[in-house]
């Protein structure tokens, strides 16, 4: 089916990274894809089922982990994932009718594990009013993870999702960097505006908060870039921070890497020493978290206070932001679980990082430069309950239901206006804040 055409021209990005990451045109098409249960069980993960009303995301993250879901359609995970979208037909009524079904408990579900429920084309198809809609009146609690301004559309349902089953908004900023934003990030709205949507939610009552993740090793990981993330989520109020180091599923790493490598060629030595498997290597993922959390101390987002109330706790020497959150209610949230401490001296950044490395996977020459941290929008990072789920390839369906995946269906019409920036439909244009 044709779409519309766009093209991804960035500006120039930091050190290494002198042109874009894609230069790509690629006409986005959307397509049926019919759906006969729309909740997909999950095992080993803070919550027990997800939904993700579409296949594919447009928002096309460089990193993101759920490109392995494509393959499953035929399809590559590269540019297939972010031009070739797929609309789950029937979604509403497929979940009524998971939800009426004896057997289900009201356990937490979590939407968008693998694509964006807020992504351009849900301002044409509306499927996650109807999604929230069905889930309150069940009264089964749900948590929402997006990048998209779209998401204040449906704040009066959260509002009343918070009071009636419980939901909690995850708002995924993993740089508040202009450069690296257009470079990784190429279909998001600014990071900036995402802070204004947790501004909005925290003030409508609704647990929010900020995903810090993925964290880039030798791109995001150092301490300055670390802390302006976690230091904008608590001037904007954020319920909670929780951190991730990127993951890289089948499927990913072959997508992933050339991409980096066309941002960062001196870093890839050390991502191919760090990425033996699917997850980085241990001591280096348990310093930057340990590092994340005595940040997250710092900006008084370790927890939250005995009366449930959250309120920014600069260090001291540090003038509050006149935007901080003090006297705001706030939901009760989990204490952080504990980070495992390692015999491994402090990291700053990717220079550290090197002599820990097998000395036949240390590139050549001086190593790769400490990034020099850009021009920090205000952010904010989240840390919540629940984690994304790693691949769709760990879900199952619940019992009764068909785990065959439906033939990709007639394509949707055509005419849908799907650009990515800011002011077009399916997306909400916020005011940028000051810096």
């Amino acid at each position: 089916m044709p779409g519309r055409e766009r093209m991804f021209a960035p500006g120039p990005g930091r050190q290494g990274g002198g042109g874009p990451v894609r230069p790509r045109t690629r006409r986005i098409q959307y397509r049926w894809l019919p759906c006969k249960s729309l909740v997909n069980r999950v095992s080993g993960m803070p919550f027990q089922w997800s939904i993700n009303p579409y296949r594919g995301c447009t928002h096309g993250c460089v990193y993101c982990y759920a490109r392995a879901t494509h393959p499953y359609l035929g399809l590559d995970g590269g540019l297939d994932f972010e031009s070739v979208i797929f609309v789950k037909q029937g979604a509403v009524e497929a979940l009524r009718r998971d939800l009426a079904r004896p057997g289900w408990n009201r356990e937490m579900v979590a939407i968008g594990t693998a694509t964006d429920p807020y992504q351009p084309i849900e301002g044409k198809y509306r499927l996650m009013r109807g999604i929230l809609r069905a889930l309150i009146d069940a009264e089964t609690p749900f948590s929402i993870t997006t990048k998209n301004t779209l998401v204040l559309r449906d704040l009066d349902l959260l509002a009343e999702a918070s009071r009636r089953a419980g939901c909690t908004v995850n708002i995924s900023i993993p740089t508040v960097d202009p450069g690296l934003w257009r470079q990784l990030e190429p279909g998001t709205p600014h990071p900036a505006q995402r802070l204004r949507v947790l501004e909005r939610l925290r003030a409508a009552g609704i647990r929010a908060g900020v995903f810090l993740a993925p964290i880039l090793p030798g791109i995001t990981d150092d301490r300055l870039h670390l802390e302006a993330v976690v230091k904008a989520a608590a001037q904007h109020g954020a319920a909670f921070l929780w951190p991730g180091v990127m993951h890289l599923a089948p499927g990913v790493r072959e997508w992933v890497f050339p991409a980096l490598a066309r941002l960062r060629p001196d870093l890839m030595p050390m991502y191919r020493a760090l990425y033996r498997g699917r997850e980085a290597a241990p001591f280096y993922r348990e310093s930057v978290l340990r590092r994340v959390e005595e940040l997250k101390t710092r900006w008084g987002l370790a927890g939250p206070r005995p009366d449930g109330v959250h309120r920014v706790t600069p260090p001291a020497g540090t003038a509050p932001s006149a935007s901080g959150d003090a006297g705001r209610a706030a939901a009760p949230t989990r204490p952080p679980a504990p980070v495992t401490t390692v015999p491994v001296a402090a990291m700053a950044g990717v220079t550290a990082l090197l002599p820990m490395l097998p000395r036949a996977n240390r590139p050549a020459g001086p190593g790769p430069a400490t990034r020099q941290p850009g021009t920090a929008q205000r952010s904010a990072t989240a840390g919540g309950l629940e984690q994304p789920a790693r691949a769709a390839t760990r879900d199952r369906k619940p019992a009764g239901a068909s785990g065959r995946t439906p033939a990709p269906g007639r394509p949707v019409r055509p005419g849908h206006r799907d650009r990515r920036s800011r002011g077009v439909p399916g997306q909400i244009a916020l005011p940028l804040p000051g810096v």
